[in-house]
């Protein structure tokens, strides 16, 4: 009596599904690093025309930092424009809130670079009387300058800040704002690498947000103002570090 012969199992049977599964998995991982690359320069392009807005609004309102940071939410809110009407401010600031409850960093926050208060205290005009910031005068720009130059300041430039007056009425902006990536897995990659990060990239790294950062440059249409600061636009200085690993000048 003939028996059948057991067939042995195809010999590269494991070894396929294994490779299988890496390919997926690599397939899988550069889907997402796809998505949330096109996700962070969406984010970009739309932080970058808000902070255009907020400098327009701090131009033409003495650089007050209310009317900046007023114009930079309002211009935000495209983020959170889908659903019903009208709420997409309520949506934003209840995001903006979560992140910061889980994180310990603000979304964002922007630094008023120029003119700073050594802008103020040697180009600055006192508002004598009036309960006014100290302000810097826009007009007959060349007529200071020429004033500058004649007290003896090389260049123009005042002694405390190295600003003439032209530069003095040039409003400066730099926003740091913290993206919290689409995918979880994007930010337990960012916490677990943050040892490996810049020292300015570290801290939004340790909590699994990508720094954006943005510098911007406007003439001043008023007279610029020395106002008090606000937690999410204050007066900063060019060489603060403040989280932030990119770079972007308009």
């Amino acid at each position: 009596m003939e028996h059948a012969a057991a067939v042995p199992p195809p010999r590269h049977a494991g070894t396929a599904a294994l490779e299988f599964m890496l390919a997926g998995m690599l397939l899988l991982a550069a889907s997402i690093a796809t998505v949330e690359t096109m996700y962070w320069h969406q984010m970009r392009h739309l932080a970058y025309l808000a902070l255009i807005e907020a400098a327009r609004a701090g131009a033409t309102s003495h650089g007050e930092p209310g009317a900046i940071a007023r114009a930079f939410a309002r211009a935000m809110r495209a983020r959170h424009a889908a659903g019903q009407p009208g709420q997409a401010a309520t949506r934003q600031q209840h995001a903006w809130n979560r992140q910061q409850a889980r994180t310990g960093l603000p979304a964002w926050r922007i630094a008023i670079l120029q003119p700073g208060p050594t802008a103020f205290a040697n180009h600055g005009v006192a508002n004598r009387g009036l309960r006014r910031p100290p302000r810097i005068r826009n007009d007959y720009q060349a007529e200071q300058h020429a004033q500058r130059l004649a007290q003896g300041w090389p260049g123009g430039a005042g002694p405390r800040s190295g600003l003439d007056i032209f530069q003095a009425n040039t409003l400066r902006l730099r926003l740091v704002y913290r993206l919290a990536p689409l995918s979880p897995w994007l930010g337990a990659l960012l916490r677990a690498s943050a040892a490996l990060a810049q020292a300015c990239a570290r801290p939004a790294w340790r909590q699994g947000l990508l720094p954006i950062r943005l510098e911007l440059e406007m003439d001043m249409q008023s007279d610029p103002a020395l106002w008090p600061a606000r937690p999410d636009v204050s007066y900063g200085d060019a060489r603060d570090c403040d989280g932030l690993t990119a770079a972007a000048s308009g």
